[in-house]
């Protein structure tokens, strides 16, 4: 059964100092917390539920007695409180919990020549339990986030004990002893309710995190890397977390030339979680494409519709057509367009838009017999790509909403009049072009969030150098 404690919830992402510029960043408010002791208490409230307690056996003056077969029939959620400890981590800490425990009993009482044994079964009900517990925060050495739990007490503050069957002024002999012997073993530091969440945290917790995707492939070739960079930093109202934001070619990961730009600042905190994230990421991966010989493309008809980069056609739409020169020195056959950039696409995140920058060659070959190809013009092209973004299932979306490109003749063996260039951009960069953008953004910017925590009442802002997402969180464990 999956499980998740406080934390899990809580650290969805764990902190940097700020000893590099991240590209990530988080902040975990006070809301946040009070929601994720509500999904902890519940997950409690299953484990303890049904718990067997070991057997006891003991004596109590002339009586010996053996509980056996006990468990939890009842777990009342208490109020709870969580708080930020500075440099540590948080506190966790309840109030006015209750237990029902069910069992049975066997005693034999023996005084003199008397002799009296016999068994029954019991309903003990623990009340006004309180229970404190510290988590620590911290990294690994891979850069993930690890939690530990420190210091649990648990105090039960009164147990009433109720016999069914057997002699009423027997029980009356051991009944007290047994209350504060089951007293003993919910409560204190070794009890039921703190190895319950000793091991809610340490375990089911640390399992939870380790699900959590701090370095994602994109595309097996690259390397999306969420990892921590140090320890969270703990204010009074929210923790937050630095990441590295950063995407590696995925064989060799190198950090980029280029440093990450400083993020917006933001004091809101009515919502639970805020990620900033930063454009250094898409121009991380951006420069390791270039550098790794990914952003190029050979273009042939099966790219573009109705045989548009035929050199020969009846009707008037091929580029042998547009282009007069083309079907005169190559006919009866197709066109092939390299295309590569010259330079690093670039996105700017400003003033409420978000900008792709790129510019590129675009080099034509005529294909011959054999298969051969033969050179005859290159184009220089520039494109400024504005964008939409949204966040849907734990993802960055993006959209294309204008994409105008200029080409000029760069080298050309052939004439080309300014109409094939308005054909060119039109008919076939743009066709090709566009889609091949709205298919990646389609695919989604993967956030570093665990499968079972959504987003809802999500809001996106668009500033300087910064995507800055503002979301409450539902867990559906």
């Amino acid at each position: 059964m999956q499980q998740v404690c406080l934390l899990t919830v809580v650290s969805l992402f764990v902190t940097s100092a700020q000893c590099k510029t991240p590209g990530l960043q988080t902040r975990i408010t006070d809301r946040a917390l009070e929601y994720a002791t509500e999904v902890a208490l519940d997950i409690l409230s299953k484990q303890v539920t049904g718990q067997q307690i070991p057997d006891q056996h003991g004596q109590s003056g002339d009586v010996k007695f053996d509980i056996t077969g006990m468990n939890v029939k009842q777990f009342t959620k208490p109020s709870s409180r969580v708080s930020l400890i500075q440099n540590v981590g948080l506190s966790w800490s309840t109030s006015g919990t209750g237990l029902a425990i069910h069992g049975d009993f066997k005693y034999k009482y023996r005084k003199g020549i008397i002799k009296i044994s016999d068994h029954g079964s019991f309903d003990l009900k623990a009340n006004s339990i309180n229970f404190q517990i510290k988590i620590e925060i911290g990294m690994d050495g891979t850069g993930r986030p690890t939690m530990k739990a420190v210091g649990c007490s648990c105090n039960v503050g009164s147990a009433d004990i109720k016999f069914h069957e057997g002699a009423a002024w027997i029980y009356n002999l051991f009944s007290g002893q047994l209350e504060n012997t089951l007293k003993d073993m919910v409560g204190g530091g070794n009890g039921l309710l703190c190895k319950q969440l000793n091991t809610l945290i340490d375990v089911n917790g640390m399992k939870s995190l380790q699900k959590l995707p701090v370095t994602v492939q994109i595309a097996k070739r690259f390397l999306l890397d969420y990892r921590f960079l140090s320890k969270p930093s703990f204010q009074t109202k929210f923790m937050e977390t630095y990441h590295r934001g950063e995407v590696y070619w995925n064989a060799v990961p190198v950090d980029a030339p280029f440093a990450a730009p400083p993020l917006l600042k933001s004091s809101d905190t009515s919502r639970m979680m805020y990620i900033w994230l930063s454009d250094y990421v898409f121009n991380t991966m951006s420069y390791n494409a270039l550098k790794y010989n990914q952003l190029q493309y050979n273009v042939t008809n099966k790219d573009l519709p109705s045989g548009v980069l035929n050199t020969t056609c009846p009707q008037s739409t091929c580029i042998g057509k547009i282009i007069k020169a083309i079907g005169t020195k190559f006919p009866n056959t197709t066109v092939m367009l390299y295309m590569k950039s010259t330079s690093m696409p670039n996105m700017t995140v400003q003033n409420g838009s978000t900008v792709v920058n790129a510019s590129g060659d675009i080099v034509f070959f005529a294909q011959q017999p054999g298969g051969k190809y033969t050179y005859f013009l290159t184009l220089s092209a520039t494109m400024s790509t504005t964008i939409s973004l949204m966040i849907q299932n734990e993802k960055v979306f993006a959209k294309v909403l204008k994409l105008p490109i200029s080409v000029t003749v760069k080298d050309s063996k052939i004439p080309v009049s300014p109409e094939g260039l308005n054909f060119i951009v039109k008919g076939i960069v743009s066709v090709f072009v566009e889609p091949k953008l709205n298919e990646l953004g389609a695919a989604g910017f993967p956030l570093p969030v665990i499968n079972s925590v959504h987003f809802t009442n999500t809001q996106l802002t668009v500033a300087k150098d910064t995507l800055l997402i503002a979301t409450d969180l539902k867990y559906s464990g």
